[in-house]
């Protein structure tokens, strides 16, 4: 998964993230690891967060958690520059069956955006499974 790309009145200019796994399975374990590489030619902030999900529903309907953590939360990428983020499971409780979240990776409007009328952020929706 990867793209952005958004124009202005200099020209466009091309910037995306690739995120990998678009997958993300931990079974029996409380922890994994995403990768996120910045492509382009400019600098890239990334936001990443993980939100509770239901399997099966619409990936937008989410809620806020602290039952699953990443590190780094935003980190400066620098072209081509590659992010192993850990992602931590920190709800005590064992699991029981499968209990899913969506891990959000969003690329966010940089100073390269500031004169253009449309500011873009790309976001990664990343679904996340423990069980």
């Amino acid at each position: 998964m990867a793209g952005m790309l958004s124009a202005g009145g200099s020209g466009a200019i091309a910037q995306s993230l690739t995120v990998s796994p678009t997958k993300l399975e931990a079974p029996g374990a409380q922890q994994t690891t995403v990768t996120v590489k910045a492509d382009g030619r400019g600098t890239s902030i990334v936001q990443l967060r993980v939100v509770a999900w239901r399997e099966g529903t619409d990936p937008n309907k989410v809620k806020p958690t602290r039952n699953v953590v990443i590190s780094p939360p935003v980190v400066k990428l620098k072209p081509r520059q590659e992010l192993t983020a850990r992602v931590v499971r920190t709800k005590s409780r064992k699991v029981r069956g499968r209990e899913c979240y969506r891990v959000l990776i969003d690329r966010l409007p940089g100073i390269e955006q500031n004169d253009q009328a449309i500011k873009l952020q790309v976001r990664h929706s990343v679904p996340l499974c423990f069980s």
